[in-house]
């Protein structure tokens, strides 16, 4: 491996490096390799580039010179990283990427350019809460622009004040959570408030399912006889023309309910049904068990029958129900882990509470709800003194 220099005109240099042999990707026949650069400056300084040039060479650590932007370079990464992703984490990469991220100064950065501190200017321009998944995004984009030898090191990486999640892994679970007193009043509030709502939030809290899993439910996916549903896929774009990919992690579940949320069902498909009835020219019939009504719709574009949309959730008749029963505000999301906790207080096995909510690993369920194993070794301590001294 050599180098050269050549005087372009008084203080300009070409650097040529001259990096042997390769195979023609057409004839395979070897032609040479070189890498030209042009350098202003003194030929001392020249010669002091051309070495560095030389050992991040022979160090694994050169790259071509390049004038693409953070912002050009986002835009190619963020298509490129869509069949890498889950769909959900895409929509939110890309809404951070396109709504913020373009929009910022740093978007004009050369990506060669970039430093640790112009990531951290960023980061300040953005709420705190938001500055973990912001960060996620700009380092896994800027880690690819390395294994594409764009960069030699990633500037999202080792900073001063890297975003980081301040909870405690079952912090939110315990906070987010409510008692089985406040469940059964929930419940019955909602009850009154309609056949859909009855339904849904009887399986929300029954299954522990997630809140694109319950928009993406359908009816085929509902066994009466045996009481369960199978979840299979998720709502992941809401909308005239919504799409469904599959549940987090990919894997289908089974999820047996109670006999009290089955009939909920039953009424609830009964009700549904005389809807479509009344307005068969205009229901959107997507097979959903949870489709809009007409008091969901919102604008010109909305019908009933289009899936209910899942970051609304929780916005509108939700609050307005915990408003007016007095329990404990939660979010939508609570209620998943209201079937959790309440479950595992019960004494439910962690695999099988583990399996039910569609967890990839006991250890997240275990991380998740830690608050709840202190009780459950109470009771166990309790179980085995009855059975060893009666």
């Amino acid at each position: 491996m050599r180098g050269s220099l050549k005087q372009r005109s008084k203080g300009s240099w070409t650097i040529i490096l001259d990096l042997g042999y390769e195979p023609h990707p057409e004839t395979g026949n070897l032609q040479r390799r070189q890498k030209w650069q042009t350098y202003r400056g003194t030929r001392k300084q020249a010669e002091d580039k051309l070495t560095e040039l030389l050992t991040a060479i022979r160090t694994g650590q050169y790259v071509d010179p390049s004038k693409i932007t953070l912002g050009q370079w986002l835009q190619e990464w963020i298509v490129n990283v869509k069949s890498t992703v889950r769909p959900a984490s895409f929509t939110r990469y890309s809404g951070i990427v396109e709504n913020h991220l373009l929009k910022a100064t740093i978007a004009g950065i050369p990506l060669q350019k970039l430093r640790s501190s112009h990531v951290e200017t960023y980061y300040g321009t953005i709420p705190v809460g938001s500055r973990p998944v912001h960060h996620t995004v700009l380092r896994r984009a800027l880690r690819k622009a390395v294994k594409d030898r764009l960069l030699v090191s990633n500037p999202a990486v080792d900073l001063d004040h890297a975003p980081r999640r301040r909870k405690a892994p079952d912090e939110g679970a315990r906070q987010n959570c409510w008692t089985a007193a406040e469940a059964k009043t929930f419940l019955a509030s909602a009850k009154a408030a309609g056949a859909q709502p009855a339904a849904l939030y009887a399986v929300a809290l029954d299954s522990g399912a997630r809140k694109g899993e319950l928009c993406g439910l359908r009816w085929e996916d509902v066994d009466f006889e045996s009481g369960r549903i199978r979840i299979v896929q998720q709502l992941t774009k809401p909308g005239p023309d919504p799409t469904f990919g599959p549940p987090k992690n990919g894997c289908a579940r089974d999820v047996t309910l109670s006999a009290e949320t089955v009939e909920l069902l039953r009424h609830h498909k009964r009700a549904q049904a005389e809807v479509k009835m009344a307005n068969r020219t205009t229901y959107r019939d997507f097979g959903l068990v949870f489709a809009k009504e007409y008091g969901d719709l919102t604008n010109r574009t909305d019908m009933i029958g289009l899936p209910l949309q899942a970051n609304h959730l929780g916005q509108r008749q939700f609050s307005k129900l915990i408003k007016l029963v007095k329990v404990t505000r939660i979010t939508f999301h609570g209620m998943r882990h209201t079937c959790a906790t309440l479950l595992l207080q019960a004494g439910e096995p962690v695999h099988v509470v583990s399996k039910r909510l569609g967890h990839a690993r006991v250890e997240i369920t275990l991380n998740t709800y830690a608050h709840v194993l202190p009780d459950m070794q109470k009771q166990a301590a309790a179980t085995m003194g009855a059975l060893l001294h009666g």
